[in-house]
């Protein structure tokens, strides 16, 4: 089937022609036949790079010009940016009161009111961010024509599937009528999935590039075709082995790797043979990334040794490197100027980084709840897999597993002939169910237990489980909400207190909630006070359940803070909660709250990665999620009347968020002006904005890191002697 075939307005056939869609995928023409520019649901479970997007892009497309809202909705932050990207083309269509589309992009703030997205025609979201706009407007739902669910199979993820099914069960249980696209590249119980969307289903292995799975065992590559090929032999391990011979043959390799330790090690292998596949241009290109890694502002022993991957064509990607690093790396790799990449298994659920060859580096992870190893999923194989094969520039890809006990048939009747195991709702753990029973009574004041039956009969849990298992977990739960003073009950309908209501909005757990009023009642009732209060905050912090990644004392970080670990806080004026002993809690996040504290007194991430070991990308989402939740600690604070505490974090969250202390805080709310250029305005007797005001620009421009550009975009905040930055 061609573009210009297709039932749609012209000037979406000339816009998709100048994109270069000239004809259709198979999966694309099934979706076609189905429906699907008919306003039909759609469940499209198809290989990586098969076309699910362009389906989504015509469909949004065509509501636009229809004056229908579009809702593009994904698991991750990076995914969103990338969505809004390929959307952007949209904008050149002219709709029927001659303006052009508008789209945006929103991933963050959740307590904050989203009025500013209502007059969008294409939103592109997290699914975290349009939960939470959900909950402080309920009616955002009938403004919405077409909601896409990228990665739908993150359904059977525990932290992200039940945010996903409660939004798409909303859309169910809407009134209005909306079209649901659900994709995926792995789905194996398709049909459970489409019946409770109630949609049609595109299910095909169809893909662009054709896929050639194999294993390594033995000193030889063995293909499930029957090709084998010997491997160059080395010290370095059948990885790096695997990656000789196939970078021979031409494109890049990706190697995934069970873990941080052995992206980084076998990164550092990968420079004894990627030089000899770099061009002299390529070299000279790698240098300038090199030069950018080692200049810049926070440069660690993991930048350094990044930096020396990358200036011989490899390098190493995982969630401790800091984003400004993991967006050059990934920029680099597509550009093909990076030959080996090595990276962990988020890669293959994060951005689009396909290479020709995908390089499985164990089929075992080491699972740290059950304290040992475990074979991978197949689902997570075949994740892998979708990264093999470049689109317009390969016509095969190739997927090779390192086998270390099994032998290649058990392999691929496993893996490769095995389907990837089917999706099953979390929603059925009770501290996630009492989170969105929450947030549905905070969105529908006065729902009764029956309509909150009702509606999650129409959640995945509901139709996966009888409808007695999902009423007696609700009632259970209910009781719970009820207990802690979260909900009140009359006449038979529930209302959220405002307690209640603070938690929810503030997108934090009833668990978070409920342990900073315990912290807040104990406060009170302490006589002396064996912290300071922005400790105290602190410690309340990263003792929550939302707080991560969590980082535990070791030995050596004892000394550092005895009078935190003998620090108990006992609640006898609350049986029901029993007793919070912090000794035990804070041995499992206390290099967390450690690491904090030396991040707001300036530290830098050097210091605080020789001192604690807590990479910059963990640091990164340690600070993000802290800045989050010491902003709910105020809110909470401010809600039980304790002033003194909501002062104290709100000053808290400002120096989480830009790593400095109190003295600073003016200075760095300056666009522009981060901690190390605050610190150094500081330092030159520049410390308000009305010194800085009085300041020549010329002097400023003087100052080390800042120059004449970033001097003038200083000035220019401070002009008006009221203004305020």
């Amino acid at each position: 089937m061609y573009v210009h075939e297709l039932p749609l307005h012209d000037q979406i056939k000339n816009l998709l022609n100048g994109l270069g869609y000239q004809t259709l995928y198979p999966p694309q023409e099934d979706a076609i036949k189905k429906g699907v520019l008919e306003g039909k649901n759609m469940l499209i479970a198809t290989p990586t790079a098969s076309g699910k997007t362009f389906i989504a892009m015509i469909c949004a497309a065509k509501a636009i010009l229809e004056g229908k809202r579009v809702i593009y909705l994904t698991p991750l932050r990076a995914l969103a940016s990338e969505k809004y990207e390929e959307f952007k083309p949209l904008t050149n269509l002219v709709k029927s009161d001659g303006t052009r589309p508008t789209i945006a992009i929103s991933t963050g703030d959740f307590d904050q009111r989203s009025d500013f997205l209502k007059n969008k025609d294409l939103l592109v979201l997290t699914n975290e961010k349009f939960d939470s706009m959900l909950r402080l407007d309920p009616s955002w739902i009938e403004k919405i024509g077409l909601v896409v669910f990228d990665e739908i199979h993150l359904l059977n993820e525990g932290d992200r599937g039940p945010v996903v099914e409660m939004l798409v069960s909303r859309f169910l249980s809407s009134t209005s009528k909306v079209q649901i696209i659900a994709l995926s590249a792995t789905v194996s119980n398709y049909y459970d999935v489409s019946s409770w969307l109630k949609a049609e289903v595109v299910n095909s292995k169809w893909r662009p590039v054709k896929l050639i799975e194999g294993c390594y065992s033995s000193g030889q590559i063995i293909f499930f075709n029957g090709q084998k090929i010997p491997t160059f032999q080395s010290n370095y391990g059948p990885a790096i082995d695997c990656a000789f011979s196939m970078l021979k043959q031409g494109g890049q390799v990706l190697i995934f790797t069970e873990n941080r330790r052995n992206s980084v090690s076998l990164a550092e292998k990968a420079t004894i043979i990627t030089p000899n596949f770099l061009s002299s241009e390529e070299s000279q290109r790698l240098q300038l990334i090199y030069e950018k890694i080692i200049s810049s502002d926070e440069f660690t022993e993991v930048g350094k040794k990044l930096a020396n991957c990358v200036i011989k064509g490899s390098a190493f990607h995982h969630a401790g490197l800091p984003p400004s690093h993991r967006r050059l790396i990934e920029d680099s790799f597509k550009e093909g100027l990076i030959k080996i990449l090595c990276a962990t298994p988020t890669l293959a659920a994060g951005v689009n980084l396909p290479a020709r060859t995908v390089i499985i580096n164990s089929l075992s992870r080491f699972n740290s709840r059950w304290g040992q190893s475990e074979e991978i999923s197949i689902l997570d194989y075949k994740q892998f897999c979708g990264r093999a094969g470049r689109p317009k520039y390969d016509d095969i890809g190739f997927v090779i597993s390192i086998l270390r006990s099994e032998g290649p048939d058990s392999f691929f009747e496993r893996y490769v002939k095995g389907s990837p195991e089917p999706l099953y709702s979390k929603l059925i753990d009770n501290q996630i169910l009492r989170n969105h029973i929450l947030a549905m009574i905070v969105s529908f004041p006065a729902i009764t237990e029956k309509e909150l039956n009702n509606f999650f009969s129409n959640t995945f849990l509901g139709f996966q489980r009888r409808p007695q298992f999902v009423y007696s977990k609700i009632k259970s739960n209910l009781a719970y909400l009820k207990i802690n003073g979260l909900i009140e009950e009359e006449y038979g309908r529930f209302i959220a207190t405002e307690f209640g209501k603070n938690i929810s909005f503030l997108y934090i757990s009833t668990s978070t909630g409920i342990h900073y009023k315990t912290m807040i009642d104990y406060y009170r009732a302490q006589k002396v006070k064996l912290l300071d209060d922005e400790d105290f905050v602190l410690l309340s912090v990263v003792l929550t359940d939302d707080f991560q990644p969590q980082f535990p004392l070791r030995k050596v970080d004892i000394e550092a803070c005895n009078e935190i670990v003998n620090y108990h806080i006992e609640s006898s004026h609350k049986p029901h909660l029993g007793m919070i002993t912090i000794e035990t809690k804070f041995n499992d996040v206390g290099r967390s709250f450690l690491a904090l504290k030396d991040w707001i007194n300036e530290k830098s991430e050097n210091e605080i990665y020789e001192k604690y070991s807590i990479e910059p990308g963990d640091l990164y989402r340690q600070v993000e999620a802290a800045e989050w939740l010491a902003h709910a600690f105020s809110r909470i604070a401010l809600l039980f009347g304790e002033k003194n505490l909501q002062t104290v974090s709100s000053s808290l969250e400002e120096r989480i968020k830009y790593g400095v202390k109190r003295e600073l805080l003016e200075l760095t709310q300056l666009v522009g002006v981060g901690r190390v250029r605050a610190r150094l305005l500081y330092s030159n007797q520049l410390r308000t904005l009305d010194d800085i005001r009085k300041a020549k620009e010329s002097d400023i421009a003087k100052i080390s890191k800042f120059g004449p550009s970033i001097a003038k975009k200083i000035k220019e905040q401070v002009s008006s002697s009221h203004a305020s930055p």
